[in-house]
């Protein structure tokens, strides 16, 4: 996961999500930001979630109306049930039918596997797995009685394709994120597509010796790190792409998950 709040480069394409609003859950931060903005390039409407970062969603907001796009923060706590339903409706009344639901919101905590406490797990839990299958729900309903929609689910290739050491809650979370967006492909079909991104290293924390990023470098086939740009794309592209593609899981990393670690 990356901690930058770079700007993004416009999608190399002729506005393919113009009329359609989205819903970033994670709006205000890091990749949620680069979401956001990418996809208002693309010709989205934003619906901004965020938790605590109100004054990242603002500066969210800003990028998209400099797009001239239409955007709105909206604050909700993911991890309660009564909050997701509120939101989607706050949404909806405000905005207008979601066509495209991104759930990015997530927590990343280490920690090895027997100092993990109960509550490291469950906020993994609740926030990373929970939270989107809930949105879904919400979501989905809607966009089936519609005829149609599109969801794309942010996961990591740990947990997906290979573990990360000491971060067993984080890693569990994400694998069970994997297995609900192939669920869902099934069960929301034809009327909704379902896929996920599961970027590789992006951007290492600022402060990393450079010996620790060469040797992580060098595990990676294509010998550099991924950027923002490069999730945004391939977001993008899953909801504005081919509409024959559901249930796929994109490994954005460069080739690292073929590496084995």
């Amino acid at each position: 996961m990356s901690d930058s709040t770079q700007s993004t480069r416009p999608l190399e394409s002729d506005r393919p999500l113009q009329g359609r609003i989205a819903l970033v859950t994670g709006g205000g931060t890091r990749l949620g930001r680069a979401i956001a903005e990418g996809l208002a390039r693309a010709g989205a409407d934003i619906a901004v979630h965020f938790h605590r970062s109100a004054e990242g969603a603002d500066a969210t907001l800003e990028l998209i109306w400099s797009l001239g796009k239409q955007g709105h923060k909206f604050a909700a706590d993911l991890t309660r049930a009564q909050d997701i339903e509120s939101l989607v409706e706050r949404v909806e009344d405000e905005m207008g039918p979601i066509g495209a639901l991104v759930n990015n919101s997530a927590v990343f905590e280490r920690a090895s596997f027997f100092a993990t406490t109960p509550e490291q797990l469950q906020a993994h839990w609740e926030l990373n797995a929970r939270a989107p299958f809930l949105l879904s729900q919400q979501v989905g309903r809607r966009m089936m009685k519609r005829g149609k929609g599109d969801i794309v689910n942010v996961l990591d290739i740990g947990g997906v394709y290979i573990p990360w050491k000491n971060y067993s809650a984080y890693c569990m979370s994400k694998g069970a994120l994997a297995t609900l967006t192939r669920c869902l492909a099934l069960e929301l079909a034809p009327q909704i597509r379902v896929n996920a991104v599961a970027p590789g290293t992006i951007l290492p924390p600022e402060g990393t010796p450079k010996e620790t990023l060469e040797a992580l470098r060098a595990r990676i086939p294509q010998h550099q790190f991924g950027s923002l740009e490069d999730i945004v794309e391939s977001v993008a592209f899953l909801l504005a792409g081919p509409s024959y593609i559901t249930g796929q899981i994109l490994a954005v990393d460069g080739g690292r998950s073929l590496a084995g670690g």
